[in-house]
């Protein structure tokens, strides 16, 4: 079974911050087994990581050794509604697909920015609410829409989701998908990199899922932010890490969510349901993705 052979599982917290280096995105490895996640440091040499220092070392193929394949879960969204207005930004001409979807993206929001997601914001103003100093600006054409993945994560109590096109407030999430959108055109020129549920993974060294990290969390038995390590040590127990990560000083919230990440990933990766969730038509598959994780 091509969703069965992983060796190693990674765990990417994202984000949508402007700027080139970040203290929000953090990337935690770990091995098949029960073993502690560890965090990876940028291989640039740098303290932070930046969104294109990511895509360079999935795209280099992670420093793995051949025979060994890697699944990768980015906290982030993949895609943008469609199913529900039957296009992405209705009385826009977009493509109505979702690879087209981020060879647009990529366009505006390209490396030299670190696929800084503003300039897609800036020429579609008119479908977000965003904020501008002290003002609030809502586009004449504002809808605080979901995927069928994320209001299905409501529907069921996975956690909460915010629309990707409300840009206000610290649970915000459009930024942080616009970034990855351009990222993902990049990535999937790679031969070696499947894009999950969208490519065929059978022979790809590298399968990249979009995952849900509160969701995550809550099958460790945590709701909220993990804020200390006393309070990480027993989700990454219940997801199967008999040992703790060496933190120390470097504990962020961030760096918690991605050794989470990663250890559900590894814990999870068997079971068939989260491969062919009942939901995931041949539609949602086409224009929006799914969150890893959610059934």
């Amino acid at each position: 079974m091509p969703h069965a052979d992983f060796s190693h599982f990674v765990g990417i917290d994202w984000t949508g911050a402007k700027g080139k280096r970040h203290a929000g995105l953090a990337v935690a490895l770990c091995e098949a087994g029960e073993g502690a996640p560890k965090m990876v440091s940028p291989p640039s040499g740098h303290r932070r990581w930046s969104r294109q220092d990511c895509a360079s070392w999935l795209a280099g193929g992670l420093g793995r050794r051949k025979g060994e394949r890697v699944l990768v879960g980015i906290d982030s969204s993949f895609g943008m509604p469609f199913v529900d207005e039957g296009a992405y930004l209705p009385g826009d001409v977009l493509p109505a697909d979702v690879k087209a979807l981020w060879a647009h993206v990529a366009d505006l929001c390209g490396p030299e920015g670190d696929f800084y997601g503003g300039p897609f914001v800036d020429e579609h103003a008119a479908y977000y609410l965003r904020s501008r100093g002290a003002e609030t600006l809502k586009g004449r054409h504002y809808s605080r829409r979901m995927r069928v993945p994320e209001q299905l994560a409501v529907d069921s109590g996975a956690g909460p989701c915010e629309s990707v096109f409300h840009l206000i407030g610290p649970s915000q999430v459009g930024l942080s998908g616009l970034s990855t959108m351009a990222m993902l055109h990049h990535l999937n020129r790679q031969d070696h990199i499947a894009i999950w549920p969208f490519d065929d993974m059978t022979d790809a060294r590298i399968v990249v899922v979009e995952i849900y990290a509160a969701a995550f969390a809550a099958l460790g038995g945590h709701r909220g932010k993990i804020r200390d390590l006393a309070a990480l040590r027993p989700i990454l127990n219940r997801l199967g890490a008999k040992r703790m990560p060496r933190l120390g000083l470097d504990f962020t919230d961030h760096a918690a969510d991605a050794c989470v990440t990663a250890a559900a990933l590894r814990q999870i990766h068997h079971d068939r349901k989260y491969w062919n969730p009942q939901a995931l038509s041949a539609m949602v598959r086409r224009t929006e993705g799914w969150v890893f994780g959610i059934e």
